[in-house]
């Protein structure tokens, strides 16, 4: 095994595991756009030091420019494949790796910049600093390496081939199952009225209840806290119904003011805060969104508690202050703002009909001092 090689594999292994095992992704702002492209430059790099030592070793007609599309090309393959995975995590298992649209570009470009660099830099570095000997092993390796697969494939071609096709269907069809039979409204429920909330520390919650999550009374209101203190990046979302045995339906407006505590350093980064609507039970209901940590208003719907990305908007908070989160509906027609600014509209919302509530994510404290519903539609 070539040092070279040998020393680009481990450090990629130890890379991300230091960064998963001290929860760096989660402690740390925008780590993984860091961790991201240093791990595709050390993919995009031993690839181009493999087909530089075959063709090295076998005396091969590879064009060393080929040899520097293909690797540069492979890292960045790799890397949206990547983001295929963190897709399939999150819709399968609400994994919350990808936090917004553009949380997933972002990593897509800088694993693009990552293969760029990384590519120049294999190509300088196999060309001065590797001696013979090197250049040899590392071609035997790359033979060693594809052997395998290639006999593969030449015996066992179109049974991989259905297998793969099997595994690509079996993916779909699932992504479709995993979302069958969400949950109807409860009968004998009444329809909701126009009603307000004054959190306070001292006074019970009245005329409210917790469906999921750990809410604390505090001077700043009612908040979502972890009581249970889980590692960073596996905080549960807290849902707290209000008027709960009410059905809101047709024209309505709910707003909301909540205050994102920005964590400590060492207790993670997330800071979410929402108003929940078309409840039906605590994992299933529609949910706007706001995320101070990557500047998003986001329209979710959630089904068996996984949740599904209807609309998003770049907007941007900060921790430690105070906001107004308004949700108006119409229908199926939902219009979002933040501080009596309209954000955006969407139109043909399922389940826009249900129960109206709260809803919070984030490793530090969420908090709402005050809530009202209206009925009929506001402008």
């Amino acid at each position: 095994m070539p040092r070279p090689l040998e020393f680009a594999f481990v450090l990629g292994m130890a890379l991300q595991f230091f960064s998963e095992s001290t929860k760096l992704f989660e402690l740390i702002y925008y780590w993984d756009k860091l961790v991201h492209p240093t791990l595709i430059a050390l993919t995009a790099m031993i690839a181009a030091w493999l087909l530089l030592g075959y063709r090295d070793a076998f005396g091969k007609r590879l064009p060393i420019h080929l040899v520097g599309a293909f690797s540069m090309l492979l890292g960045i393959s790799i890397g949206a494949f990547w983001e295929f995975i963190e897709f399939t995590s999150d819709w399968f298992g609400n994994a919350d790796l990808q936090k917004s649209n553009g949380d997933t570009i972002t990593d897509i470009i800088s694993n693009n910049i990552g293969s760029f660099l990384a590519t120049l830099l294999a190509l300088y570095l196999y060309t001065h600093f590797f001696s013979s000997r090197q250049r040899e092993s590392t071609g035997l390796l790359a033979r060693w390496l594809a052997h395998g697969p290639l006999l593969l494939v030449r015996r066992h071609g179109r049974l991989l081939g259905g297998v793969v096709t099997a595994a690509f269907l079996g993916l779909v069809f699932m992504s479709q199952w995993i979302d069958r039979g969400t949950p109807a409204l409860a009968s004998d429920l009444q329809p909701g009225q126009s009603a307000t909330w004054q959190f306070a520390d001292s006074a019970p919650l009245t005329n409210a209840l917790v469906l999921s999550g750990d809410w604390v009374p505090d001077p700043r209101g009612i908040c979502h806290e972890n009581l249970e203190n889980p590692k960073p990046g596996s905080e549960k979302m807290g849902v707290l119904q209000l008027a709960p045995g009410s059905v809101y339906s047709g024209d309505f407006s709910v707003q909301a003011r909540y205050f994102e505590e920005r964590p400590a350093m060492s207790q993670g980064s997330e800071m979410d805060a929402g108003i929940a609507f078309g409840i039906r039970d605590a994992t299933d209901f529609d949910l706007i969104e706001e995320n101070a940590l990557h500047d998003v208003l986001r329209l979710d719907q959630f089904i068996h508690g996984n949740r599904r990305d209807l609309r998003e908007k770049l907007y941007r908070t900060h921790g430690n202050e105070w906001h107004t989160l308004q949700l108006s509906v119409s229908g199926a027609t939902i219009t979002a703002g933040i501080d009596g600014e309209t954000i955006y509209t969407v139109e043909n919302v399922p389940a826009a009909d249900g129960g109206i509530g709260l809803w919070a994510r984030g490793a530090a404290a969420t908090c709402f001092s005050d809530a009202s519903v209206t009925l009929g539609a506001s402008s």
